[in-house]
C-alpha cells in the first residue's frame, strides 16, 4: 500500500528530528559520525551482561540496516533474552507484521 508507506515514512521522518538523527545507525556501532570523528559514545556491547531485565528482542530476517544476525547477537549477550523473528520483516514495522510483534509482546509482559 503505497499510500500507508509513504505516509508512515513521512512520520517516521518528521518523528526524527530530521535527517542525520534518521539516519545515524552506523553511530550504534562506531561512535563515530559521517567524517569518522569520535563522537565519544560508550562501547555498550561490553555492558550488555549488566541488564538485569526481561529483554525481547524483535527483529526482522531481512533487515537491510542490521542483519538479523545483530539482534541473534542481542539476544544472546543478555541473559534470559527472547529473541522474536520476523520472517521476511525489513527494518521498518509493517502492519502485517503487527499482530506478531504485538502478541509477542503481550505474551514476554505476562511471562514476568
Amino acid at each position: 500500500d503505497q499510500k500507508r508507506t509513504r505516509a508512515f515514512v513521512e512520520q517516521d521522518y518528521d518523528w526524527s528530528g530530521g535527517f542525520l538523527s534518521a539516519t545515524n545507525h552506523f553511530m550504534l556501532k562506531t561512535g563515530e559520525d559521517r567524517r569518522g570523528e569520535d563522537r565519544g559514545s560508550e562501547d555498550c556491547k561490553g555492558r550488555l551482561h549488566d541488564l538485569k531485565v526481561p529483554l525481547l528482542v524483535i527483529h526482522g530476517t531481512a533487515d537491510p540496516i542490521f542483519p538479523v544476525e545483530h539482534g541473534a547477537a542481542l539476544a544472546e549477550a543478555v541473559a534470559g533474552a527472547r529473541l522474536v523473528r520476523i520472517e521476511g520483516g525489513g527494518h521498518e514495522l509493517h502492519p502485517d507484521d503487527w499482530a506478531t510483534i504485538v502478541d509477542a509482546i503481550v505474551a514476554h509482559s505476562q511471562a514476568r
